[in-house]
């Protein structure tokens, strides 16, 4: 291999590993991945949920027409045997029972685990607009007894490779029809990155405004026996695990791309180091050409 060869591949993996993520702020087993996990659904009347299926434990999934709802991808409703499916035709419905017990119990088990973490900051009830910064790359977690904002944003900011963890016993209400306001992020922080755990059995989220102005990034765990998570409207930008899900006047969920995970940079490294060895073996191992007698 020449030596433009070998540097080219030392930039790839540089560049591969540099970009490589080792999953999101926490591992919800086999509740990973889905747009919504719920056990009830009520008015989801004109919303769409993207990027992931939906799963509905015990329950029925109901969601009826409107603007937004006739821009839903094509994804997969899984139900518990005995329900039924009302979605728009590009939705299939399955049964797994099994899968969907499983990740609900891994959901409020990765809940309970936040929940006993020993938090970096304790905040009581946030009222106002305000950013929440942290200069160097750490593992934040966060106290709180309740968020209430009109008309503001409480932003999050970390360098890449942070993590939030917002423990918050009480209720999330953001109201108003403003853009730019809700739960937001800035710095290197990404949806993966942060994680609202509502903790409290009557625990519930709320958003409301116009235009979906109120809009939250990051994972929304609220799986207590009567919380809910109820956007009229809303945008969430991340999985949406709760009790009960309601949602009306457009609303959207929306599960962003996730980035490799460690196996799929591991298997890219193997396959680049492959191809080096192997053009290596075929061109040093190569016996030099015999002179013209």
């Amino acid at each position: 291999m020449t030596s433009f060869g070998i540097c080219s591949l030392a930039v790839f993996l540089a560049i591969l590993c540099g970009n490589a993520s080792y999953g999101s702020v926490v591992d919800l087993g086999a509740a990973a991945g889905f747009s919504v996990l719920t056990y009830n659904s009520n008015n989801t009347s004109d919303s769409a949920f993207q990027g992931g299926p939906i799963g509905v434990v015990n329950g029925n999934w109901v969601q009826s027409g409107g603007g937004q709802t006739n821009t839903q991808q094509a994804t997969t409703v899984i139900l518990s045997p005995g329900h039924t499916s009302n979605g728009p035709s590009v939705q299939t419905t399955v049964y797994n029972a099994a899968l969907l017990n499983s990740a609900w119990t891994d959901a409020t088990n990765a809940s309970a685990m936040l929940a006993s973490l020993t938090p970096t900051q304790t905040l009581g009830a946030i009222t106002a607009g305000q950013t929440i910064s942290e200069s160097t790359v750490g593992h934040y977690v966060l106290s709180i007894s309740s968020i209430s904002l009109n008309q503001s944003a409480l932003t999050l900011s970390a360098p890449a490779g942070s993590t939030f963890v917002l423990n918050i016993s009480g209720n999330i209400t953001l109201n108003g029809g403003s853009q730019g306001n809700g739960l937001l992020l800035t710095g290197g922080l990404t949806s993966n990155d942060v994680v609202y755990n509502l903790t409290g059995v009557n625990s519930n989220l709320t958003t409301s405004g116009g235009g979906n102005a109120q809009t939250i990034h990051g994972i929304v765990l609220a799986t207590g026996a009567n919380a809910s998570v109820n956007l009229h409207p809303g945008a969430i930008f991340g999985e949406v695990i709760t009790r009960t899900l309601t949602t009306s006047s457009g609303a959207l969920i929306e599960v962003p791309p996730s980035v490799p995970e460690t196996n799929t940079v591991w298997i890219a490294i193997s396959i680049a180091l492959a191809a080096f060895l192997f053009d290596s073996r075929r061109i040093f191992g190569r016996k030099p050409a015999r002179r013209p007698r």
